[in-house]
């Protein structure tokens, strides 16, 4: 059940692990080489200790494409079209 929510709902290329019945360094050893191996960011956190959690969300934040300025929308802004004149200002009256 809980992989099928996190292939509905993580990015690709999204890796959460854990196991608590491998021992730590374990993990720590093949998550970094993994992540090494396929140029990806590694940081080993903690919840628990609140061990580089912060940083883990300053990385992610860095690593974020930054945003594009907004571009002017093609058209007419009718908003800002100046005041038109009334038909009794007209030439012809």
């Amino acid at each position: 059940m809980l992989t099928k929510y996190m292939h509905r709902n993580l990015q690709p290329n999204t890796k959460i692990g854990w196991n608590l019945e491998i021992p730590t360094w374990i993990k720590n050893v093949e998550a970094r080489t993994y992540a090494e191996e396929n140029g990806l960011f590694f940081l080993e956190t903690s919840a628990k200790t609140a061990i580089n959690v912060n940083d883990i969300f300053y990385e992610i934040a860095r690593r974020l494409p930054r945003a594009q300025p907004a571009q002017q929308p093609a058209g007419i802004d009718l908003a800002n079209r100046p005041a038109e004149r009334s038909q009794a200002s007209s030439c012809c009256s």
